[in-house]
């Protein structure tokens, strides 16, 4: 049978579909059908009803039209839950099937074609709503596909006919066109695919149609970048027709999860500049998986270097690392040279598995899909529009098939937990790029059906083509593009792990908003993948006798020992259900010793709070608008009347945070609530008295994350008191400007400087630097001067920084403190001068002396208005 997209194994609610008549009902639509299709949808609560004056389709096959309008009239079939009508022209029939399903808030329209003589076939376009409305839409907004340069379009759109109501009209696919002329609305997309009789009757993606009841509350039609400060842009989506978006994608989950993953990635700790191929690069590795397994990692993302079977200067692949693939096999089964189902597991590789299984750790091997696999000459095409350079293509279906075969038994003779796919490249010469999207797609949901409880992590880059793509995965990339602080625009902060934390929420209210991901698949992303490229803009590497081309090790000591527990919580915010561990502590020996007990246990016990809140964690929702600069956002997890609320500070500023205590966090039942603190002070009263309705109002200082727990007081609240619902409620036990924050401003942020002279005066208690000599007794590493580059690492010292939003590195700066000239260094978020990742200036203040007055004289260069975010000092640790 065909493996088409998006199987329905799943029904999300209690309840039955009744077929009466010419009508499919379930508890929340009511649709209604004529001689040749759907007629009206009603919403039932609402009591709405969208006329539809035609429902039709055309699909063209071989050249060939086949237009519902013009064949003859089709033969009607009720079946258990649906509708379908059998349509026949000359050599081909066309059966259009109806589902409304228990729990569905749409209903489904799907094709299959039988072809009555051809065996092989062209389908060249589908369009699968030809559509008449009683009225014409009043206004039409189309979410798009993030990058329309990879061949995609449209993802449906939205029919508003009025303020009030819409129609939202998609398909499963991200390569449709929407027309509107007046009421006509038509959907359709161009496939190009060959079909052969043999694979089963050709099914189309299915269509969904949901009338939606409007919020009122819309969306921004593109997010501002995340180091900008948020713009208002224009309107796109309600939030209740992203809402039905995201029911139509859950109701299509090919599996189900059960609860949170763990995964370890051990590429971001740069594990493939381990060799696992000596005896050394094992030992080392086997401090990773230690360290792993402390903290309550269930899987490692396994990708090291093995010399014994794999040498990087043979690998195809268009980043050369196709020597750490299949764990470490993937040059040989690429070759043929290493077969999965009867060659002998080299012991280099059985000692890690074994190793693993001890710890009781899954290994998910590391695979591109598209390398120039040696089995069929077929899929082979140029690569990169270079005739010499060969990938496969996975529109070529027996690439599918084998791929589905080799997966499968790979995951079965090596007893791996799964896989992460990363260089998914579907933009091949041969086939169209729908066809390579179809073929990934068929590949993930076969291996999915195969292995149902098998962990699939995406990396590039089928997450790029929408929820469709990765509905059998596990989650699709953590941070929507490379996690290299190269790769990315950072937001200002001196601290990695906060940049990446602050990134990986951007990232998630996309995923969440505009690429439609239910919260089960909404990926995490906790710590930072660490740099890898020198100050030569280049991985150390060097050519070997016996080993081949080898990566040095880089960065193995890279811990942000300051800002690792933001970036935890960050992670778990908005992507609980999927916990993405990258750079642990166990590269480097000094590391792996002082991270103690007492820090394992804090990331091993928020990771099992994951685990006992699975089913808040179903209902996150991100709250006050996309992260950006000069903003707190956060999110809430909250069913009915109790739930956590996170909140962060991106900004250097401390800056305040209103809360409304409402739906729109998802707190439905009237009455009186406690607010408390659950960190960085646990147990803090916050609100212990305080109305649905009413506002919490409470200040975050920069660089901070607050975590709340809200919780309903009894059940008998009487009506005087909820007449008062609607204040703003100020959190209680404010400890004012004491430097419990991170940052601690010097000079203040001036939106009107454009560059120039600073000057301020600076005491730095000698509390403070008790505190940051108790760091030092902490974190007591051997530090080189190398470290003391980075301004992440030597946590201990006292950091003067000017942040700079959109700077140019090209610039200078110049620091006196008391006259006297202190090295002010350009800040960045990468080990070399990348320059889009300059973030300002920095300086170390660690030998001032305390409790006396310091002149500070800054002079800056020219600057835009608001480009200097104020000046701060940064890793003031807050008092335990």
């Amino acid at each position: 049978m065909a493996i088409h997209a998006c199987r329905i194994l799943v029904l999300l609610a209690a309840g039955a579909t009744a077929v009466r008549g010419q009508q499919l009902t379930n508890e929340h639509l009511r649709a209604r059908f004529g001689p040749r299709g759907l007629t009206s949808i009603t919403d039932v609560v609402a009591s709405h009803t969208d006329h539809l004056g035609r429902d039709g389709f055309a699909i063209t096959i071989g050249g060939t039209t086949l237009d519902s309008r013009t064949l003859p009239a089709p033969e009607r079939e009720r079946t258990a839950d649906g509708m379908v009508y059998h349509f026949r022209g000359n050599a081909w029939q066309v059966h259009v099937t109806y589902a409304l399903r228990p729990g569905w808030r749409f209903v489904s329209k799907q094709l299959r074609i039988t072809a009555l003589a051809a065996r092989t076939f062209s389908v060249d376009s589908v369009t699968l709503l030809d559509l008449s409305l009683a009225a014409p839409p009043v206004s039409v907004f189309r979410p798009m596909s993030p990058k329309p340069s990879l061949g995609t379009l449209e993802y449906g759109a939205a029919l508003r006919s009025g303020a009030r109501r819409s129609l939202l009209v998609v398909a499963q696919n991200p390569f449709l066109r929407v027309t509107t002329s007046g009421s006509d609305v038509t959907m359709r997309y161009a496939p190009q695919l060959e079909w052969r009789v043999q694979y089963g009757t050709f099914t189309s993606d299915r269509a969904l149609i949901a009338p939606v009841a409007l919020s009122g509350r819309r969306i921004a039609a593109e997010m501002t970048a995340e180091w900008k400060p948020l713009e208002q842009g224009t309107p796109g989506l309600d939030e209740a027709e992203v809402a039905a978006f995201t029911g139509m994608v859950r109701s299509s989950f090919i599996y189900e999860p059960q609860a949170p993953l763990n995964v370890f990635v051990g590429w971001c700790a740069n594990d493939y500049q381990i060799d696992v191929g000596t005896q050394a690069g094992r030992t080392e590795y086997l401090r990773l998986f230690d360290q792993a397994a402390a903290v309550g990692a269930q899987y490692v993302l396994y990708a090291p270097s093995n010399s014994a079977i794999s040498r990087r200067e043979q690998s195809m692949d268009d980043w050369s690392w196709e020597h750490v693939l299949w764990l470490g096999l993937g040059q040989k089964i690429r070759s043929g040279e290493w077969k999965t189902r009867s060659s002998q597991i080299p012991p280099s590789v059985q000692q890690m598995l074994d190793a693993a299984k001890q710890r009781k750790l899954g290994l998910l091997a590391y695979v591109y899909p598209v390398m120039p696999f040696s089995q069929d000459s077929q899929w082979l095409v140029p690569a990169r529009g270079d005739a010499k350079r060969k990938a496969a293509s996975l529109g070529n279906r027996a690439l599918q098939d084998w791929l589905i075969e080799e997966l499968v038994a790979f995951h079965d003779r090596t007893g791996i937990a799964g896989y992460s796919f990363d260089h998914t490249f579907l933009t091949y010469e041969g086939t169209s790029r729908y066809a390579q999207w179809y073929g990934w797609r068929r590949v993930m949901e076969e291996l999915r059906r195969r292995v149902p409880g098998i962990v699939l992590d995406g990396r590039q880059a089928h997450h790029l083509y929408g929820p469709w793509s990765y509905l059998a995965g596990s989650y699709p990339h953590p941070t929507f593009h490379d996690e290299q602080p190269e790769s990315f625009t950072p937001y200002p902060d001196l601290h990695f792990d906060r940049v990446s934390a602050n990134r990986e929420r951007y990232t998630a209210y996309r995923y969440r908003n505009y690429e439609f991901t239910p919260n089960e698949m909404v990926p995490g992303f906790m710590t930072h993948q660490t740099p890898r490229l020198d100050e030569t803009d280049d991985m150390p590497q060097v050519m070997t006798a016996d080993r081949g081309k080898v990566i040095l090790p880089f960065r193995a000591r890279d811990w942000d020992y300051l800002g690792w527990k933001y970036s935890v919580l960050s992670s778990i915010a908005v992507g609980g259900w999927n916990n993405v561990i990258n750079l642990l502590p166990g590269r480097d020996s000094a590391e792996f010793a002082h991270f103690g007990e007492r820090d394992r246990g804090w990331l091993r016990g928020w990771l099992e709070w994951t685990a006992t809140n699975k089913d808040l964690l179903r209902h996150t929702r991100q709250i006050l608008g996309q992260p950006a600069l000069g903003k707190v956002d956060g999110s809430a997890m909250i069913d009915r009347d109790h739930g956590f609320i996170f909140l962060f500070n991106p900004d250097p500023r401390a800056l305040g945070a209103r809360v409304p205590l409402d739906a729109s966090i998802g707190l439905l039942r009237a009455g009186e609530y406690a607010i408390t603190e659950v960190h960085p002070r646990v147990a803090r009263s916050v609100a212990p008295r305080i109305l649905r309705g009413d506002t919490l109002s409470m200040d975050v200082p920069g660089g901070s994350a607050i975590v709340l727990e809200v919780r309903r007081r009894g059940t008998g609240v009487v009506n005087a008191p909820l007449r008062r619902a609607g204040r703003v409620v100020p959190s209680s036990g404010s400890d004012g400007d004491d430097m419990r924050g991170p940052m601690h401003p010097v000079v203040p942020w001036d939106s009107t400087f454009t560059g120039g002279r600073l000057t301020a005066t600076l005491r730095i208690p000698q509390a403070t630097l008790d505190r940051q000599a108790a760091i030092r007794r902490e974190w007591p590493l051997p530090w080189t001067a190398t470290d003391s580059l980075v301004p992440w690492l030597v946590p201990e010292r006292l950091l003067l920084w000017a942040p700079i939003v959109g700077g140019d590195d090209a610039s200078s700066a110049e620091l006196l403190i008391d006259g006297q000239r202190v090295e002010f260094r350009r800040a960045y978020t990468s080990i070399q001068p990348e320059k889009s990742t300059f973030i300002g200036f920095w300086a170390d203040l660690s030998r001032l002396a305390p409790d006396q007055p310091h002149r500070i004289d800054l002079t800056l260069p020219p600057l835009r208005r608001g480009q200097l975010l104020g000046v701060y000092l940064e890793n003031v640790a807050p008092q335990p």
